[in-house]
């Protein structure tokens, strides 16, 4: 099945006017944040480039390899496809945005992209490959108003009026810093924001889902995740998931490439995979049963034996795997007995939620079998 990239071989040669901006566009534009612009992108709001000439200044050569993430080859032929097209290649990018800081586990990234109607698309960056970013992921179970939340709500709030006409977005994270911002930005913005897309980003706790403010955006959601999502499935948002089929499996499905398209929007199922019904409900379990004093000591003690390894990204932990892991262990080894504790306890809880929830998947599978003991015994003829 195809994908965003044969979409916009597709589609690319017909303008917005002709064909609207769709869910799809959305995603693309939401996975254009991922590209590091530094250098290429103005900063400010002063001044603006199209896509065609921010992907012919743009050189991966001068991208530090600890920097490209997972998805960094088929970004750059995103990019390429986006300048070639006719649909694309004349938006405009401004307010670029990028910081990243391993001590306050920050981890925030931004554009805006401007269509000749005017309309101007916020593009939140998830979750890269930084050690700050996974930091702030997990963070998000215990605590509300994360550093890139906060960004997120000021971006907004310092760079857009009331005479702006915005949609909102992101992929992972991004999307969850897509709705943070439109719930906590200034009062008078709200209705400049037509729709704002999550892409299998993860959900708020209740402090944020249960304002009047959350309530009035919800129905300006668009939500979709894949069969096996892992990561839209954390935490909720109570508006109903669109299901995307992808090539992948497992938790490489969370990742934009692997969606189906058809036409002008994606290809959807019916229902999560057996494997996403599952994880959902062993995190919803496991989280149930911890308070927000062990989650955030779960959280630190997990980044605190990672960063031992003094390593800033995962891609570097990867590339110096015996320097870095022999660095966890022993960080591991001065974890406060304390800590330790509360560790083994949140992995023994994990385990067993995820045991408990196989055992009731199986007794529910055998539930719907007829048993019939003459399939397993061999036909006697009759003589």
């Amino acid at each position: 099945m195809p994908n965003i990239l044969d979409y916009i071989d597709w589609r690319g040669d017909l303008s917005f006017e002709k064909d609207p901006f769709n869910e799809v566009d959305g995603l693309i534009l939401a996975q254009l944040s991922y590209i590091i612009f530094d250098n290429v992108l103005p900063e400010g709001f002063d001044t603006s480039i199209t896509i065609r000439k921010a992907a012919a200044l743009y050189d991966p050569d001068k991208v530090d390899q600890k920097l490209k993430f997972y998805s960094f080859e088929k970004d750059m032929l995103l990019l390429a496809a986006l300048a070639a097209s006719k649909r694309f290649g004349n938006i405009l990018l401004t307010g670029y945005i990028d910081r990243t800081d391993l001590k306050t586990a920050l981890q925030f990234s931004a554009l805006t992209c401007i269509f000749p109607d005017g309309r101007k698309y916020i593009s939140f960056r998830g979750t890269d490959g930084s050690i700050a970013g996974w930091r702030e992921d997990f963070n998000l179970s215990y605590m509300t108003g994360s550093p890139s939340q906060l960004c997120a709500a000021e971006y907004l709030d310092n760079n857009f009026t009331t005479d702006d006409r915005l949609l909102l977005g992101g992929h992972s994270k991004g999307a969850n810093l897509a709705i943070y911002a439109s719930v906590f930005c200034r009062d008078e913005l709200v209705n400049c924001i037509e729709k704002i897309y999550d892409y299998d980003g993860p959900g708020f706790r209740e402090d944020v889902t249960k304002t009047l403010r959350y309530k009035k955006i919800m129905n300006k959601i668009t939500a979709i995740v894949p069969q096996t999502s892992m990561v839209g499935q954390l935490l909720d948002t109570y508006v109903e998931n669109k299901i995307v089929n992808s090539d992948e499996n497992g938790i490489f499905q969370h990742f934009s490439y692997s969606w189906q398209v058809r036409r002008t929007r994606f290809d959807y199922a019916d229902e999560y995979s057996r494997m996403g019904k599952y994880l959902n409900k062993v995190m919803d379990t496991w989280l149930a049963e911890l308070d927000d004093k062990t989650r955030k000591i779960v959280t630190d003690s997990l980044f605190d034996v990672i960063q031992a390894s003094q390593k800033e990204t995962l891609t570097e932990i990867e590339n110096n795997k015996f320097s870095s892991y022999t660095a966890i262990l022993k960080a591991i080894a001065k974890l406060s007995p304390e800590r330790q504790k509360v560790v083994r306890r949140a992995l023994s809880l994990l385990f067993a939620s995820g045991r408990e929830t196989l055992k009731e998947n199986i007794e529910s599978a055998a539930q719907n079998v007829k048993f019939r003991p003459s399939q397993f015994l061999p036909t006697l003829k009759k003589n």
